[in-house]
């Protein structure tokens, strides 16, 4: 039973970053054939988890996978708040106005 929850839990991380890297991805390039998916592909085969095999740094693969998935979703996350709050360059007089002041005019 304990076996089945590692795969489980080991697909579902393999989903998730799968899904992230294709948001994050070129949309001209195949996501599986970019070598970070490929290494990460290669990374679950050969860490699986089977009722023959356990592997001993099970755990490990599992923390390391979810640390890279964090980090994906962060950047992302960090880039849409970037363009969210993205501004321009706004003049004194903007400024003023935007808080409801007048600047002072000088008469020649």
């Amino acid at each position: 039973m304990a076996n089945q929850q590692k795969v489980n839990l080991g697909r579902l991380l393999y989903k998730r970053l799968s899904r992230e890297m294709k948001i994050t991805a070129n949309p001209k390039e195949k996501l599986y054939d970019t070598p970070v998916f490929q290494y990460i592909a290669n990374q679950f085969r050969e860490h699986q988890v089977t009722t023959q095999k356990l592997c001993k740094g099970q755990n490990e693969v599992m923390m390391v996978g979810q640390t890279y998935l964090c980090m994906l979703e962060s950047l992302r996350k960090s880039e849409e708040l970037a363009q969210m709050y993205k501004t321009t360059e706004r003049s004194i007089e903007q400024s003023a106005n935007l808080v409801g002041l007048k600047l002072p005019t000088v008469d020649h």
